[in-house]
């Protein structure tokens, strides 16, 4: 079962990296997360933890926020299970908050820190910066490694104990 989810969530970050981003994906930047919206996964409201929260635009102009990337990933990592109207080659942009300064990223630039004492809404998540040096620097503070964002796979997602009932 663990390899046959490896594999999906290996094919999606496949079609992810390799799908092509077109002028018309340049209109999909961030929105502002409204408090009503809630994550697709948890069930929390995203709005209430800024420093952590996620949003993937899709190319239809929809887009679904997250309480943190960790959650984002889970919800990559198992589409199906968390949307049934769209899939992979559907999602036009990702993004993260860089940890600790708000700003958004585009989640495939960021690198993440995983295994780390940062706890996030769920517990354990993944602080995200603009640069693997300063994801580096908040490992060697802060515990983990830092990893690109095709390198995020479900185990990661869940190291440290934090297993995820949903």
């Amino acid at each position: 079962m663990l390899f046959k989810k490896s594999m999906h969530f290996i094919i999606t970050l496949i079609i992810l990296s390799c799908t092509p981003t077109t002028h018309a994906d340049e209109n999909h930047t961030a929105r502002a997360i409204a408090k009503s919206e809630r994550c697709p996964v948890c069930g929390m409201y995203p709005a209430n933890f800024p420093k952590w929260h996620a949003q993937i635009i899709f190319r239809d102009g929809e887009h679904a926020s997250f309480d943190s990337a960790a959650e984002m990933f889970r919800f990559l990592h198992n589409m199906a299970r968390y949307d049934k109207k769209h899939v992979a080659m559907d999602i036009s942009r990702i993004f993260v908050p860089e940890y600790n300064k708000g700003k958004w990223l585009d989640a495939k630039q960021a690198f993440f820190v995983a295994g780390s004492n940062a706890k996030g809404p769920m517990g354990n998540d993944l602080p995200d910066f603009a640069s693997k040096e300063e994801a580096v620097r908040f490992s060697q503070k802060s515990g983990g490694k830092a990893f690109s964002f095709e390198q995020i796979t479900p185990a990661l997602v869940n190291e440290g104990g934090h297993q995820h009932s949903h």
